[in-house]
C-alpha cells in the first residue's frame, strides 16, 4: 500500500512537471500586436486616403494596451472617431475599406501631424 502511494506521488509530480515545461516552452509563442511609429503613422495615412482595410481599423481600436500608455492614448482617439467619423465602408482593390466623414477625416489628419512629429517614439 505504501508503494502504491509512493508510485502515485511520483507519477502526479511528473505529471506536474510535464505540464509546467509544456506552458513555458508554449507561453511564448502567444501572438501580439506591436507597433512602431511608422506604423502608426502608415495606419493614419491610410485611414484618410480611404484605402485602409476594415480589418486592420478594427484590430487596432480592439486591441488592449497595457504596457504603453501613449498607444492606448492614441487607440482610445481612434476609437472616438470610429464611433462618430465613419461614414461606412467602401470596396477597394477587393477589400472592404473603412470610409470616414469630414470630422473623421480632419480628426485623423490632426492626429497623423502629431504622430508624425514626435520624436523617436517606439511602442
Amino acid at each position: 500500500m505504501l508503494v502504491q502511494l509512493l508510485v502515485s506521488i511520483s507519477f502526479l509530480f511528473l505529471l506536474l512537471v510535464f505540464l509546467v515545461l509544456f506552458f513555458i516552452r508554449h507561453q511564448s509563442k502567444v501572438p501580439y500586436y506591436r507597433l512602431t511609429q511608422d506604423q502608426c503613422i502608415t495606419l493614419l495615412k491610410k485611414a484618410i486616403q480611404g484605402v485602409l482595410p476594415e480589418y486592420e481599423w478594427h484590430a487596432f481600436i480592439g486591441m488592449t494596451v497595457r504596457d504603453d500608455d501613449v498607444l492606448d492614448e492614441l487607440r482610445e482617439q481612434c476609437l472616438l472617431i470610429d464611433e462618430l467619423g465613419v461614414k461606412g465602408t467602401q470596396l477597394i482593390n477587393g477589400r472592404i475599406c473603412i470610409n470616414f466623414n469630414k470630422k473623421g477625416i480632419s480628426q485623423l489628419e490632426l492626429l497623423l501631424d502629431e504622430w508624425q512629429h514626435k520624436s523617436k517614439y517606439l511602442v
